[in-house]
């Protein structure tokens, strides 16, 4: 009985979860300026962190590194505990990493379907002849890359728009469009760079939700930088605060709220968007 009593107590015990990303003592120079320095993460399985700070604090320098845009410095990064520090973004992409960017970046001469379609042929498996020749093996894959287009625009809300292009549409549908392509290359890290820029409150709330819904539809963990405290505080159950390129908080949105150094830098004391 008493055996018993121990294994049912340690089945209660909650699981824990995985490390995605660890990133230890990171650094990058750019020549004689440090952009990021001594960046330490340990990121969970779907987790959803938020990283702020103002312009030209690294932020997007970390999501560069993480990337490959630019290689590191000093330091290590593991992705589910294998070494990507020197990966090229290829490779990095096929893992299962993804982003958008703070300036939007998609094929303007495309539709907003081509342009989906597009980012799912990094995990083609068809080689040229079969593709050429148009073997079933293709015809299959063609199909499910139509068909999971459809799912992802509908996903974000743009399906009616799948024929335009994608220079034609607003800047809030454009950033729904972008996080549609990063999801078409079937991430398990989602990184989202200022995903609010440029929408106005109706647009951010529903930005909102979207967020959440897709992190849990495909069991994501996402990294949230953002300028819109509302998103990040609303959103995020980590925080974590850049100053040139240095680590100066880090908890969760209460924690950072209360924070003297981030109200007085970052926040304002009294800011009503915080």
């Amino acid at each position: 009985m008493m055996l018993q009593l121990v294994e049912a107590e340690s089945s209660k015990k909650p699981s824990v979860k995985q490390t995605v990303l660890k990133m230890e003592h990171v650094t990058k120079r750019f020549g004689g300026l440090v952009a990021v320095s001594d960046f330490n993460l340990d990121l969970k399985e779907g987790e959803l962190l938020g990283l702020i700070g103002p312009n030209g604090a690294g932020k997007t320098t970390v999501f560069n590194l993480i990337t490959h845009v630019f290689p590191v410095s000093e330091g290590k990064m593991e992705f589910y505990g294998q070494d990507i520090t020197k990966l090229n973004t290829d490779k990095i992409i096929r893992l299962g990493i993804a982003r958008t960017f703070q300036n939007i970046r998609l094929f303007t001469n495309m539709t907003v379907k081509e342009n989906i379609m597009t980012a799912f042929h990094a995990h083609l498996k068809s080689d040229l002849f079969t593709s050429v020749m148009f073997l079933p093996k293709y015809q299959r894959e063609e199909e499910y890359i139509q068909n999971k287009t459809w799912e992802l625009m509908k996903e974000v809300g743009i399906e009616h728009l799948a024929d335009y292009k994608s220079s034609s549409l607003p800047y809030g549908l454009q950033r729904k469009l972008e996080i549609a392509r990063a999801l078409a290359t079937n991430p398990k890290l989602l990184l989202l760079d200022e995903p609010a820029a440029g929408m106005n409150p109706d647009e951010t709330l529903e930005l909102n939700q979207l967020i959440l819904r897709i992190r849990e539809k495909y069991k994501l963990t996402i990294i949230v930088i953002e300028h819109d405290m509302k998103v990040i505080m609303n959103i995020c159950e980590r925080i974590i605060v850049l100053d040139h390129g240095v680590t100066i908080a880090e908890g969760t949105p209460e924690e950072i709220q209360k924070n003297p150094l981030v109200i007085k830098a970052y926040l304002g004391a009294g800011d009503e968007d915080a």
